[in-house]
């Protein structure tokens, strides 16, 4: 008697470091969303994991969550140098996540500090809003969750951070946070006061230097990091909504990037930034 068995093999994570961050890339698809981690109890670096994945549904139609982004990177890692796992206190809450053999210093989910969820991109469903339920867009910036990873639907570029962050509640108006829901509306979630700054996980780039060459041309020095990926932007004036990509996006494999435009282009005057990208 022969039975046919069927095992699905997952590909071995790929592992960057650098003077940054260390990230750790799982799964494939034209999409990636991040899941990152800022304690040095866990490492001294934050600890950045890449989920490559296609369609922003599961199979059985449901958006991904947080949660989805989170199992399928614990799934991905088993048995690596990098397996995702967490514990859980009082009422189910974080108290410490493990990363292969390493887990961080414990928390008391009902005290001060705590672990902390902050979101950037996408969405999420605020069941227990002080006024009614809502959805409100995450932005590009990151931002303490007013709920959880299983409300919380992510999105192609959308990142997912924990960190140990200084947690007080009051009653006073500072414990209130306002979002701005999909249809417009201002609403309040009273959650208490996260004192920590927002976490870090990658520098910015920054201008080094600009100046004025021989031949009516301008040379711009941006700081860069070896390993991260950019692409300059530029628009004629300052409307934080015009920027449009003047060039294909590049790997740095130094710590400076130069570029250098003629002055007397009209096509190529205005403004100029350097973003990241991953």
């Amino acid at each position: 008697m022969y039975a046919l068995m069927c095992f699905r093999i997952a590909a071995a994570p790929t592992v960057t470091e650098n003077s940054e961050a260390v990230t750790i890339h799982v799964g494939s698809g034209a999409n990636v969303s991040y899941l990152a981690f800022v304690e040095p109890s866990l490492n001294l670096k934050p600890v950045i994991y890449a989920w490559h994945y296609d369609g922003l549904t599961n199979p059985d139609g449901t958006l991904r969550t947080g949660y989805d982004l989170f199992n399928a990177v614990a799934a991905e890692t088993t048995g690596t140098p990098w397996a995702l796992a967490f514990a859980t206190g009082a009422y189910g809450l974080t108290t410490s996540f493990t990363i292969g053999s390493t887990t961080s210093r414990t928390v008391d989910p009902l005290a001060s500090p705590v672990w902390t969820y902050w979101i950037q991109g996408g969405s999420e469903y605020v069941e227990w809003g002080d006024a009614e339920s809502f959805t409100f867009t995450v932005g590009d910036s990151l931002v303490v969750s007013p709920d959880y990873w299983h409300t919380r639907f992510i999105d192609n570029g959308s990142y997912d951070v924990w960190t140990i962050t200084p947690f007080s509640y009051t009653g006073d108006a500072t414990d209130t946070h306002y979002y701005t829901d999909t249809s417009g509306k201002i609403q309040p979630v009273t959650f208490g006061t996260y004192a920590g700054p927002a976490p870090v996980l990658r520098k910015p780039p920054a201008t080094i230097s600009c100046k004025t060459l021989p031949g009516g041309q301008w040379e711009i020095v941006f700081s860069v990091v070896e390993g991260g990926t950019y692409q300059l932007q530029t628009q004629a004036g300052l409307s934080p909504n015009g920027w449009q990509y003047f060039e294909p996006a590049f790997t740095a494999t130094t710590t400076e990037k130069t570029y250098t435009l003629p002055m007397n282009n009209p096509a190529q005057r205005g403004f100029f930034r350097l973003v990241r990208k991953e």
